[in-house]
């Protein structure tokens, strides 16, 4: 008589839940119908001490690439090296894919060639962010008909629009494990992404992290659960103080870059800077059905040792632009800083349309320096959104409530001037006690006229200041005002001085 034991294929490994079956065999056999049955005899002893299977799952992870193109050599080669090595690698990104490299945000058609990278980059999923909305919705549609990954977001309804109603969620499968992605955006003061109002006109939007709450049931449904969001690092972390039946968080919006991992209330939260510098990497261990080990890094893409060839050569095609890359004019001295820059866009806008005022908003300022020859691509980068400049007459009142709304929440300026000084008077708790506003000359602006203002498209909808005149546009997106103004004057300097202070009582 011999012994066997019953077991799966897989032998080194064995689920806890497939039980080692010990059979005493006799080795007599007997033909039935022409067909030979080997009898079974005996009894059978089950052991209960049998290794349970373990899956690793690795999920790479980006957000905020705003149109960059240049690292997916190295992202596409590092993730499929990993895919050659590891059986369940998946590729997420938490949004703004769009927005801040010319070469995708001014293709015909917008944003082809971002999408098409991620494609053969082999991305899973892409939850909304805010900076998808910048082309309007029917380019987005376009781009998510493109795309071989599913757009996810959960606090919205789209049913006013021209937008189909993305997925709230996806489930990954890793083996026998199920693995859900919750799709959430931030919300501005305005109660919508912070895009231009006029590319989501019909959608209806809802708060993040009350919305996350509505997703509880995905516990039953997958073995872990992963927010996969884009409304900043610290909203994270108030989704993890409140919903820690999160596995865990992957960010974006803030482009905040945790080089070391983070866990709140047990959840891992996780956030890899911004514009493909840095690739997160989350591994979760599954034991069973159990999730028992997550772990998260950082690899910074410079870093990468090897690149996809295929992918490094239409990239190479997508940047050979020869209208963005011609040089029209040379800085004298390097713009250090959004404060310097903001100075020469508008002056610049000012002088365009002779305006008492201009006015940037420093989150419309996309690059923080420029320095040395000055390309097209240049202007685009600094200035992606194809704003209109717009003017408006603004009487001194309606000029401090532009100024008042514009503040940030330590109550500081977050607008550049041109044709005046800003005072930002607060009290001693950094309460708004008063805004001032000054001409060329250090007199204070007067209550009984009108003065003539220049601004971008999106601070006209988005700044939500009570006013007569809504403003009409000028007929040219604000990067094409900054290209006619080098072409003419190439030798580009500006005269730096501080254009607003805190006066606090």
């Amino acid at each position: 008589m011999t012994v066997s034991m019953l077991m799966p294929a897989n032998t080194d490994k064995v689920k806890c839940d497939v039980p080692c079956i010990l059979i005493y065999q006799n080795p007599m056999n007997f033909k039935i119908s022409g067909k030979i049955i080997l009898l079974l005899f005996a009894g059978i002893f089950i052991f209960s001490g049998c290794e349970e299977q373990e899956t690793r799952v690795v999920i790479f992870h980006t957000n905020d690439s705003h149109s960059q193109l240049d690292h997916f050599p190295s992202l596409a080669w590092l993730v499929n090296n990993e895919r050659a090595t590891e059986e369940h690698v998946f590729l997420v990104s938490a949004g703004d894919i769009f927005s801040g490299n010319p070469i995708v945000d001014y293709y015909d058609p917008k944003g082809y060639p971002k999408i098409d990278l991620m494609n053969r980059a082999g991305y899973n999923i892409n939850t909304i962010g805010n900076h998808e909305f910048d082309y309007g919705l029917e380019v987005l549609t376009d781009r998510m008909e493109q795309a071989d990954f599913p757009f996810i977001l959960a606090n919205l309804n789209t049913s006013g629009s021209v937008l189909a109603q993305p997925d709230a969620y996806t489930i990954l499968r890793a083996g026998r494990h199920r693995i859900a992605f919750l799709g959430l955006v931030q919300l501005n003061n305005q109660g919508i992404p912070s895009a231009h109002p006029g590319n989501m006109t019909g959608i209806e939007f809802f708060p993040p992290v009350e919305t996350a709450g509505e997703y509880e049931y995905l516990t039953a449904r997958a073995d872990a659960v992963i927010g996969l969001t884009h409304h900043g690092f610290v909203s994270d972390t108030i989704m993890a103080a409140r919903y820690p039946w999160f596995d865990v968080i992957i960010g974006g919006h803030s482009h905040t870059l945790t080089l070391r991992p983070e866990e709140h209330n047990g959840v891992l939260v996780t956030q890899a800077g911004s514009n493909m510098q840095y690739v997160g990497k989350v591994t979760l261990v599954f034991r069973g059905r159990e999730l028992v080990e997550k772990s998260a890094a950082m690899i910074r893409t410079s870093g990468i040792e090897g690149a996809d060839s295929e992918i490094a050569a239409l990239v190479e095609m997508y940047n050979d632009n020869p209208a963005l890359n011609r040089v029209i004019g040379r800085l004298a001295e390097p713009l250090k800083n959004k404060d310097e820059l903001g100075i020469f866009i508008t002056e610049t806008y000012r002088k365009y349309g002779n305006f008492d005022f201009a006015f940037q908003n420093y989150g419309g300022i996309r690059v923080n320096s420029m320095d040395g020859d000055v390309r097209v691509r240049d202007i685009f980068r600094m200035d992606p959104f194809g704003n209109e400049l717009v003017g408006m007459d603004l009487s001194y009142p309606e000029l401090k409530r532009l100024i008042g709304n514009s503040l940030s929440s330590r109550n500081t300026p977050s607008v550049q001037i041109a044709g005046g000084t800003i005072e930002v008077h607060l009290a001693e708790d950094r309460s708004l006690r008063d805004v001032k506003i000054f001409d060329p000359s250090g007199m204070e602006l007067v209550t009984n006229r009108k003065y003539s203002v220049a601004m971008p498209s999106y601070m006209a909808s988005a700044f939500d200041f009570e006013r007569e005149d809504q403003g009409t546009g000028m007929g040219i997106i604000t990067a094409a005002v900054l290209i006619d103004h080098i072409e003419k004057n190439p030798d580009i300097g500006i005269t730096y001085s501080t254009r607003s202070r805190i006066v606090q009582h």
